[in-house]
């Protein structure tokens, strides 16, 4: 008798064991799924930068002159109305 009772109480904890794995397991994948998205925001890659962004950044390193940096710049804004 007491081996039918030992063997029920066995069943009884691996039975409530699988129940906690299981719904433990499902919470830990809603989780997961539910905070990929912000996730995946953050790594998205870096912008390039814009053209203008250059040409300040070239402007500003000393390789363009001050009259080079104007024309670049009315070339840029008038491409920008032509959009």
């Amino acid at each position: 008798m007491m081996h039918s009772t030992a063997g029920a109480a066995f069943w009884s904890v691996l039975v409530v064991l699988l129940w906690v794995l299981a719904v433990g397991g499902a919470a830990w994948a809603t989780a997961r799924l539910v905070r990929q998205p912000r996730g995946q925001a953050d790594r998205r890659p870096p912008s390039l930068p814009s053209p203008l962004d250059i040409i300040e950044r070239r402007f500003a390193a000393g390789e363009m002159s001050l009259d080079e940096f104007d024309e670049a710049r009315a070339r840029l804004r008038e491409h920008e109305l032509d959009v």
